[in-house]
């Protein structure tokens, strides 16, 4: 395809050659006024389709024959009115016209066409005598084959140079689109390489973290263990009979429980263990952890519900570590989540594995806080630990799968599950 600056030189010989053969017709006195109109009107429908449209408009809108076919027409208007009856039209050159935007716009079987029916409309015009008289014929059949072949060699040589100009563009193109293919295969690579460095960063930093926190916890369980049996001892004594004191030895008994399932969390994030495969329904999984949570939404007044596929999902997990990580996350939800809300879980399966979807309707996790959510010890719970996501992303991951999640102001949160397909 033919650019329009590329086409400029043609295009100013073309307007340059009707302008001045308008010119030289009105030079010629009133006379030829036919023919000065002819041409005029020929003019005009140059610069109207020449400037106001593209010749790929043109060709793009499906008129690019009847826009040659109106060229063929005007330009034998105007040998038609500048022909005499014993001398030829000096205005041959007109055809050149059609000529020029068949070679610049079409193939070169087309073009060889356009050239043929300009000569012949030339010839069908040309003066009687110059075939009947044998020595006028000998003198101007010469001239008119000239014109001829002029038409065919400008043809010839517009298109060739058209042809080439195209075969130009269109290397480019394809040229330009490979680049375009190659600039967005580079850029998924590096969005790739950039989630397998964080996921490597995220990793080795897991490690670390996991590594303090069970030597941590491994240290705190046994003082703890002996500060519980000897709370429950005091509480035998009588001395500590009185309610005062037993109230006191409540406090310190409930929070050696909570501080036993602190240090829980982090041997469990310290020392996460493999998972044991085997072929579960996942619907039933599920169905069993919100049974578990639906009374304490109950409570809460929030509904739950669950939307689950009408056959059993069959995916290779570890059931008890899903549990847990689906008791995380309804545990979370149930706390964002106000009175009357609305706490779902849907099962999706999929081409290449299955999603698992807990969604809820409540305050929207500020965008600068989801990317940090899954990261050990942030939580912006007054209580919480930090842990329980964390070891939902590590269990999820474990099993090759992903934990993600997307929260909208007035859509609420959502976790997704991805589980890959696995056989045997």
């Amino acid at each position: 395809m033919v650019t329009s600056h590329r086409l400029r030189p043609v295009r100013f010989a073309q307007s340059g050659t009707l302008v001045l053969l308008l010119l030289f017709l009105f030079a010629k006195g009133p006379d030829l006024l036919y023919g000065g109109l002819s041409l005029a009107l020929l003019a005009a429908y140059h610069f109207l389709t020449d400037h106001c449209y593209t010749s790929q408009q043109i060709r793009e809108a499906g008129l690019i024959f009847w826009h040659l076919l109106i060229y063929l027409l005007l330009c034998t208007l105007v040998i038609w009115a500048t022909t005499s009856a014993d001398e030829e039209s000096l205005y041959w050159i007109v055809y050149l016209l059609p000529v020029s935007v068949a070679a610049t716009n079409l193939g070169l079987l087309l073009t060889l066409v356009t050239c043929a029916l300009a000569s012949l409309l030339y010839a069908v015009f040309f003066p009687e005598p110059f075939f009947t008289n044998p020595a006028l014929r000998a003198e101007e059949l010469p001239e008119l084959l000239i014109f001829c072949l002029t038409y065919f060699m400008i043809g010839t040589l517009v298109q060739s140079f058209s042809e080439q100009q195209r075969r130009q563009v269109e290397a480019a193109e394809e040229l330009n689109r490979k680049l375009l293919v190659k600039q967005k295969s580079l850029g998924d690579s590096l969005c790739k390489l950039e989630a397998a460095e964080d996921s490597l960063r995220r990793k080795e930093r897991l490690a670390a973290l996991g590594e303090m926190s069970a030597g941590m916890a491994h240290e705190i369980r046994n003082p703890l263990g002996i500060i519980s049996s000897s709370v429950q001892l005091l509480g035998n004594k009588k001395d500590f009979a009185s309610p005062a004191s037993q109230e006191l030895l409540d406090i310190v008994q409930e929070e050696t429980v909570r501080l036993n399932g602190l240090v829980t969390d982090f041997l469990m994030f310290g020392r996460p263990g493999q998972p044991q495969l085997s072929q579960s329904d996942l619907g039933q999984i599920v169905e069993k952890v919100v049974d578990h949570v639906r009374s304490l939404a109950e409570q809460e007044s929030v509904t739950i519900r669950t939307s689950l596929p009408e056959t059993p999902v069959s995916v290779l997990v570890d059931p008890d570590m899903l549990r847990q990580v689906l008791l995380n996350l309804l545990l979370n939800a149930l706390d964002a989540v106000p009175e009357e809300g609305l706490i779902e879980a849907r099962v999706r399966p999929g081409k290449d594995g299955v999603c698992i979807e807990i969604h809820n309707t409540g305050q929207a996790i500020p965008p600068e806080l989801q990317s940090r959510i899954f990261d050990p010890f942030f939580t912006t719970k007054d209580r919480g630990t930090g842990l329980g996501l964390a070891n939902a992303h590590r269990i999820v991951e474990n099993h090759g799968g992903e934990l993600k999640v997307h929260s909208e102001p007035g859509e609420g949160t959502l976790f997704s599950i991805f589980l890959p397909r696995q056989e045997g």
